[in-house]
């Protein structure tokens, strides 16, 4: 069953429909009498012209990081020079990189968001130096190339939302060739296996006891079913992480090519190897995350469970059959990650792991185990195979 995503409350953290017939793709914000649309396919623009998302997504941490950054590139980066800002939104980091002494600001909006930025730039005096520009950035033309690219395009799993296209085309029409430079300059593609002892009594606690004085234990597998049917994007525990993680994509954004493992060209292939540190019956799949580095040698925004949250939180990925993966110290699994977008909605991901799991401490040899799974705001392609 192909799924589209709903953009909810949370930038990143999609709602699954099934299409069923409905069409999406009417972003709708009024400010008056006056309704300012956003005609998009997929609800994608539409969604970010609600005051909600944009109070979040300023109340989260990485606001501050992006302003911490921008503030250590002023020297030599914004001070009296031209300044592209991709995705401006509701206009902060543009408005920053204004008190930061650039000498303009093109801060591109494709959503309806773009008027309301524009009323902030002018509320704030900057308009002198902020220029808000409407429109999707491949449709945009500037006057100039410019000395310096920011954009926050980052989504769950670094690459849900397929923005970081936009940022490529824009690095390749209009960032200085040579001397230009963009923020954030590196992103990484973190995975870890993932544990949740818990799982199975929290999904089975309802049914597992009487209903009304009704037995109602048949629910149970259906229960289990969509507990882990769909991939998680929730606050990982840190101890939940069953072993050293490791780097499945390193991306500088400077010399990434395009199209590429980001977009609808080849998909990003990645093998792993992880030795489990500790012993569990909860080996439930795996937990993603990423982080970007702001400029080389630099400060880096990272999104991982150790860390203080932020809006994009983690994403977890489910067995098929997680209530059967137990994992001794030292067991061993190697496999390697998919990801590409999905055919349904190039927004989305399509995220497939397959995991051999050798067993250490016991003569049998290792047991091939696939794990099939749903990628973030698509539907699962389960995948077959038997043990070897």
């Amino acid at each position: 069953m192909d799924v589209w995503p709903s953009y909810s409350r949370a930038r990143n953290r999609p709602s699954v429909k099934s299409v069923g017939g409905r069409r999406f793709g009417r972003g709708e914000m009024k400010r008056g009498r006056r309704a300012l649309e956003i005609e998009d396919s997929d609800g994608y623009f539409g969604s970010y012209g609600q005051a909600e998302i944009h109070e979040e997504m300023l109340s989260c941490r990485r606001t501050d990081a992006y302003l911490a950054a921008l503030e250590a590139a002023a020297p030599s980066l914004i001070h009296g020079k031209a300044v592209l800002d991709v995705g401006c939104g509701s206009g902060v980091l543009s408005l920053a990189c204004a008190r930061l002494g650039a000498r303009v600001v093109y801060a591109v909006e494709a959503s309806g968001m773009a008027v309301l930025a524009d009323r902030i730039v002018s509320d704030n005096g900057m308009a002198g130096v902020v220029k808000v520009i409407r429109g999707r950035m491949e449709e945009v033309s500037l006057p100039e190339k410019v000395d310096l690219l920011i954009s926050e395009w980052m989504g769950s799993f670094l690459l849900y939302e397929r923005m970081l296209p936009s940022v490529l085309h824009a690095r390749d029409m209009w960032l200085l060739p040579s001397t230009g430079a963009m923020l954030p300059s590196r992103a990484r593609l973190w995975l870890a296996p993932y544990r949740d002892e818990a799982l199975w009594e929290e999904a089975a606690r309802f049914w597992t006891r009487p209903v009304h004085g009704f037995d109602m234990s048949a629910m149970l597998p259906l229960s289990l079913h969509e507990a882990t049917s769909k991939p998680r994007i929730t606050l990982a525990p840190p101890d939940g992480i069953l072993s050293s993680p490791a780097v499945l994509a390193d991306f500088d954004l400077a010399t990434i090519s395009h199209p590429g493992p980001a977009t609808r060209g080849a998909p990003l292939v990645a093998p792993f190897h992880f030795r489990s540190h500790v012993s569990t019956s909860g080996f439930v799949g795996f937990v993603g995350w990423f982080d970007v580095q702001f400029r080389p040698g630099g400060a880096w925004l990272g999104t991982s469970p150790l860390e203080p949250p932020t809006h994009w939180q983690q994403v977890i990925y489910f067995w098929d059959s997680p209530w059967d993966a137990s994992l001794a110290q030292d067991d061993e699994l190697h496999g390697t990650l998919q990801v590409e977008h999905a055919e349904s909605n190039g927004r989305c991901l399509t995220v497939r792991i397959e995991c051999h799991h050798s067993r250490r401490r016991h003569a049998a040899g290792s047991a091939h185990t696939p794990v099939a799974l749903s990628g973030v705001g698509t539907s699962a392609d389960s995948g077959g195979g038997s043990e070897s």
